[in-house]
């Protein structure tokens, strides 16, 4: 090996810290002692503070014998923990029932929070005769796909006559809305337009069913 590259390696080693020394200072932390305050003149008066103060502890552990690396709880007890709230979680009573709104409008008023709620609603609808074809949670908003019959105070006069009554499958928007306590559903056409009373009834009786079986 040539004089240049022995100087090059050497001075990369010392240039790399003092890691790479075989007496390496890092564990030197475990024999460190608390000093005596710094003692000062009389008269005089240091203005200093514990930039990391350590509490009091009710006994004093023992001085590890070699580094011990900080490790979180063991997941088997975490796990348990996020099952029992989970169960906690669900088993949250909504308490269905029918209202009218201040206006008047026919609403599902339902108890607890909106997350507790969109999962049970999502789950009844799921179980229902009601045809869910999307959902938007960010929006509270369920898409169903509905079929129904024109009342016949809405059919024209030439729908009467030619005795015209085909089925008109169109899809309805279910909003879950925040309320003050707790959330409560509506059913509409579209973004602002509420659905006939009769429909939204027959809709909301069969949600509510659901929920409370």
């Amino acid at each position: 090996m040539t004089a240049s590259r022995t100087l090059s390696l050497t001075a990369i080693l010392l240039l790399s810290g003092c890691s790479l020394l075989p007496d390496d200072n890092g564990m030197a932390y475990l024999d460190a002692e608390e000093k005596a305050a710094t003692r000062v003149p009389e008269g005089m008066q240091l203005n200093t503070a514990q930039a990391y103060p350590i509490p009091s502890l009710p006994v004093t552990p023992a001085t590890p014998t070699e580094f011990e690396v900080p490790m979180p709880s063991p997941y088997v007890e975490e796990d348990t923990e996020t099952v029992s709230s989970l169960t906690e979680y669900q088993s949250t009573d909504s308490n269905p029932r029918l209202e009218q709104d201040g206006a008047g409008t026919m609403i599902l008023r339902l108890d607890g929070g909106f997350a507790n709620n969109w999962a049970k609603v999502t789950e009844a609808l799921g179980a229902s005769s009601l045809k869910l074809t999307d959902l938007n949670r960010s929006t509270g908003t369920y898409y169903l796909e509905i079929t129904t019959r024109e009342a016949e105070e809405d059919r024209g006069w030439w729908d009467s006559l030619w005795g015209s009554d085909e089925p008109e499958t169109a899809v309805y928007l279910l909003k879950m809305n925040r309320a003050r306590n707790g959330v409560y559903l509506s059913l509409l056409t579209d973004t602002d337009t509420l659905a006939g009373e009769a429909l939204t009834q027959d809709v909301l009786e069969e949600i509510k069913r659901q929920l409370s079986q």
